[in-house]
């Protein structure tokens, strides 16, 4: 009996999974008159102590219900890794757990203690804990069904899980065989050969570049040597001009008047 009520809710948490759009919470309710809100911590460390996942589901209904559990829980984090446990005041609740791929289903195995009546909610814990060393982000909703196996009502909430994984070493270099000797030194003189000729092309390129800074530095000490050629001999020019008027004037005061006759 057990078993074929877990397969049960099982093709109907399917089926609500399918149908049902990501990302809301929290949800409207599938039966009107039900309402659920799931609350969980914004963060999960791995490899530390259990945190607890919260729904509370209520009633405007007339009519008082039993209510049964489902938990799916979809994670990046590998389901190997995840662990949960329902509670109650009295201790563990039983359940029952199906993995699908990055989702797991737990599946209460008897009906909650509380019954859900207008004015009165019927709350669910779950105490989650990650093995780690893996994270990464995780989703839990949260399902009422009724005892007739009815899906009353379900919301979801959103955490992430923080991992401790440690980035693995480097593998060390294999060692190289004995007979790689002869041809590992050709490619070293290859290589040499190879420096040496850039060296060349280096050097080459380091005198062209040497004329090249000393050539606009000449060029202007030789402009300049030019100017001052062009100025002294236009000084010249003018200083002899100068000389030959003065020999051309006629000197008036070394000549006497030549005498009466």
């Amino acid at each position: 009996m057990r078993h074929r009520i877990a397969a049960l809710i099982g093709a109907v948490v399917a089926g609500a999974v399918l149908s049902a759009p990501t990302g809301a919470a929290p949800a409207a309710a599938d039966v009107p008159g039900f309402s659920v809100r799931v609350t969980a911590p914004d963060t999960f460390t791995a490899a530390r102590s259990a945190e607890t996942v919260t729904a509370v589901v209520t009633s405007e209904s007339g009519r008082c219900r039993k209510v049964r559990w489902v938990l799916i829980v979809r994670s990046e984090v590998d389901p190997g890794q995840l662990r949960v446990t329902r509670v109650e005041e009295d201790g563990e609740f039983d359940t029952s757990t199906d993995t699908d791929g990055d989702t797991t289903t737990i599946i209460d195995e008897a009906l909650d203690p509380g019954t859900l009546c207008r004015g009165r909610t019927v709350t669910g814990r779950w105490q989650i804990t990650f093995d780690g060393p893996d994270g990464g982000d995780v989703r839990f909703e949260a399902q009422a069904f009724d005892d007739q196996e009815t899906l009353l009502t379900t919301a979801g909430a959103s955490a992430t899980v923080r991992g401790q994984r440690t980035a693995s070493p480097s593998p060390e270099p294999s060692e190289a065989p004995a007979g790689n000797g002869a041809d590992e030194e050709d490619e070293d003189a290859g290589d040499g050969g190879t420096v040496i000729e850039q060296a060349g092309g280096d050097t080459e390129t380091a005198l062209v570049a040497d004329q090249t800074s000393l050539l606009g530095p000449g060029l202007i000490i030789g402009g300049i040597c030019v100017f001052l050629g062009v100025l002294l001999l236009l000084r010249l020019r003018v200083r002899s001009r100068v000389a030959r008027v003065e020999e051309q004037v006629l000197p008036t005061g070394f000549y006497r008047m030549p005498p009466r006759r």
